[in-house]
């Protein structure tokens, strides 16, 4: 990759549609604003210095990182004492049921249901997120769900959980003026990307990833090590 302002802009180009369901996203995930923000740089940033280009996979590569990197800033330190500022799922302009649904449920309820059918995350993720269990978080969807099968039509009720998705996605894909606008979110990538083609930076990315992969090996030791010695004689 040329990285030149020309380059860096035509590649942001392939991201730009992307910005507002992946910010959405990060703030459900993070529940907080400024966190969202560095989630969707951070994710930017992380799948340009992979050299990935558009085409197959593009999007999964760019959700997966977005992902990775609003979970991580959720659970950080910052974002345990963080503010939550996220102001529920909003409406569609159509006549959708379920979104009909979701705009008369309690905040709590609307970050769930996004979780769950908008950022595709497991059961698991969700109880760290949010600090439920599995178990109040299946009712609570089961719940929602039951409410939007009676809003729903016989042939719609046997895919609810389909349509629910649907709806989810649809929602994370909207726009609004609460959210930073692709060319304040371009400056902060291309300076971020200026300084990613430092030496230091260069350096410090491979020494870290270096760090991991020892500390993978060491631990795999560990366990085989504890294997051998637990095994009775």
């Amino acid at each position: 990759m040329q990285h030149t302002s020309e380059a860096l802009r035509g590649w942001f180009k392939s991201v730009q549609p992307m910005c507002a369901e992946l910010f959405n996203a990060a703030h459900v995930m993070c529940g907080n604003y400024d966190l969202a923000e560095y989630a969707l740089r951070s994710a930017i940033l992380d799948v340009w210095l992979q050299n990935a280009s558009g085409g197959m996979g593009f999007r999964e590569r760019l959700r997966s990182a977005l992902r990775r990197e609003a979970f991580s800033a959720a659970l950080s330190d910052e974002g345990q004492a963080a503010e939550f500022t996220w102001p529920g799922a909003g409406r569609l302009r159509d006549d959708d049921p379920v979104a009909a649904q979701l705009s008369q449920e309690p905040v709590h309820t609307q970050r769930l249901v996004m979780l769950r059918h908008g950022c595709a995350l497991s059961s698991r993720a969700i109880c760290r997120l949010t600090g439920l269990t599995r178990g109040q978080v299946r009712a609570e969807l089961n719940r929602f769900e039951a409410r939007c099968r009676r809003r729903m039509s016989g042939q719609d009720r046997a895919r609810s959980e389909a349509l629910i998705a649907r709806t989810a996605k649809r929602l994370l894909g909207q726009s609004g003026p609460n959210m930073p606008q692709p060319g304040q979110v371009y400056r902060a990538f291309e300076a971020e990307a200026g300084a990613a083609r430092t030496p230091g930076f260069r350096a410090w990315r491979i020494f870290g990833s270096l760090l991991l992969a020892l500390m993978a090996l060491l631990c795999a030791a560990a366990f085989w090590l504890f294997a051998v010695l637990v095994q009775p004689v």
